[in-house]
């Protein structure tokens, strides 16, 4: 923990101390300035209708968006999130975090699948011709690509009204399966969250969600 100036004024600020869920964290005391990637739901158990309050949209849907929504709402969805953007072309990000493979989104269709019945799925990427061209699953795919980086929130909100999800290794498609509150959903992720075998955090998934 280091003390930094803020506005003329003292302020704790702590680092996380790993990856995975730091305990130390119970014990700070309020006002501390958080540093690091908190990545795990431990930090916020016991809040969750709190925060999925705090991070609803309030921008309505554009109407092909409203669409959408009710489409979705009207069969067995299930949102699937490629990533790719910056872990493909920064050579940093990619040697971090790497990109899940095709493999790994045919094996978490076929897991999905046994478990729901026949799945709709819904594809998100920020690259959205690419995932055209070359995702193929023996499912119903319907490919989302009209919204863009000043309304990626919509993707959001459409990977939220989605029954189940297969997520990428990346916090975009997390947090679009977590703001689906219900607990019946499956949620599919990567086994290997990062491609650096330095990298892990063993508490990056809820409860409940599935390693594939």
């Amino acid at each position: 923990a280091v003390s930094e100036r803020r506005n003329g004024g003292a302020l704790r600020t702590y680092r996380e101390a790993s990856l995975g869920y730091d305990a130390a964290f119970e014990g700070l005391p309020d006002e501390t300035h958080l540093k690091g990637y908190w990545q795990s739901e431990r930090y916020f158990l016991g809040y969750e209708a709190q925060i999925r309050k705090d991070l609803a949209i309030v921008t309505p849907p554009s109407v092909q968006n409203t669409e959408m929504v009710a489409e979705i709402s009207a069969c067995s969805a299930v949102s699937l999130h490629i990533r790719r953007g910056d872990y493909v072309s920064n050579e940093k990000f990619n040697a971090a975090h790497g990109t899940c493979d095709l493999a790994y989104y045919a094996r978490a269709a076929a897991f999905v699948a046994e478990r729901v019945g026949e799945p709709v799925i819904y594809a998100f990427s920020d690259d959205p011709d690419w995932v055209a061209a070359h995702l193929k699953l023996p499912f119903e795919v319907r490919y989302v690509g009209h919204n863009d980086g000043d309304t990626n929130y919509e993707d959001l909100r459409l990977m939220a009204a989605c029954r189940h999800h297969i997520i990428a290794n990346s916090s975009f498609s997390w947090w679009g399966a977590w703001l689906n509150p219900s607990a019946e959903k499956v949620v599919a992720a990567p086994k290997q969250w990062f491609a650096d075998p330095g990298k892990v955090n063993p508490d990056i998934l809820p409860v409940g969600w599935h390693r594939v």
